[in-house]
């Protein structure tokens, strides 16, 4: 009888502290950067850090805080152009230019965090042959009551 009460005893620990485990953990800094670039020849850096993005194609990129538990496992090239992202305000510079100043492409820059409704940051660009800008956005880990995105350029 006694084993019976000692092994109902350890389930019930072992269930309580598994219970205390399971907890969701606390979101980190995450966001997407997404370039539709054909055409153009673009750089972006976020933080004053090259993202390594060119121009020229469809990319993307998945950024991170500077303090993501991924970074630890990351290779140092990774960790130099994907852990860039801060709590609060970052600083966005594009640059672009068309590489052929007869076509219509398109450019469309974007980045999506995580817990947002909408892009933190959107650029849209048809007229521009080329152009520099500095933004800066703001970054939690949820959403803030009254977000607005930052959107440049012209309606899609």
């Amino acid at each position: 009888m006694n084993a019976i009460r000692l092994l109902a005893l350890a389930a019930f620990a072992l269930f309580t502290l598994a219970g205390r485990g399971a907890e969701a953990p606390e979101p980190e800094l995450e966001a997407v950067l997404s370039v539709m670039g054909y055409g153009y020849s673009v750089k972006v850096l976020v933080n004053g850090v090259d993202t390594g993005v060119q121009g020229g194609k469809s990319e993307s990129k998945r950024l991170f805080g500077k303090t993501h538990p991924m970074m630890a496992k990351a290779a140092p090239a990774v960790r130099a152009r994907h852990f860039l992202l801060l709590p609060g305000a970052n600083e966005i510079v594009v640059e672009y230019s068309k590489t052929d100043p007869k076509t219509g492409d398109r450019l469309e820059i974007t980045l999506e965090a995580d817990g947002y409704p909408k892009p933190l940051l959107q650029l849209v660009n048809r007229q521009k042959p080329s152009d520099k800008l500095n933004v800066s956005v703001h970054i939690e880990k949820t959403a803030p009551a009254g977000f607005k995105p930052v959107f440049i350029g012209e309606a899609k």
